[in-house]
């Protein structure tokens, strides 16, 4: 089983993954995902619009040095 938890404040995820480490002898795995994974899907949802909006007519393309 796997469960996502998203901590809005830093000092309890702290806690939160302290106490998680200690079940690691009984086969409990902590994997850590930072907000820049969102961040990434987000930006390629923005790009994804972006060309919508272009093949629309309703926003002109950039040039590749833009980016």
């Amino acid at each position: 089983m796997q469960i996502a938890v998203n901590f809005q404040n830093e000092t309890i995820a702290q806690k939160v993954l302290w106490m998680l480490e200690h079940f690691k002898n009984d086969g409990v795995e902590v994997v850590k995902l930072d907000n820049t994974d969102d961040e990434i899907i987000n930006n390629f949802k923005n790009g994804l619009d972006e060309i919508s909006l272009i093949e629309q007519g309703k926003l002109n393309s950039r040039p590749i040095q833009d980016f």
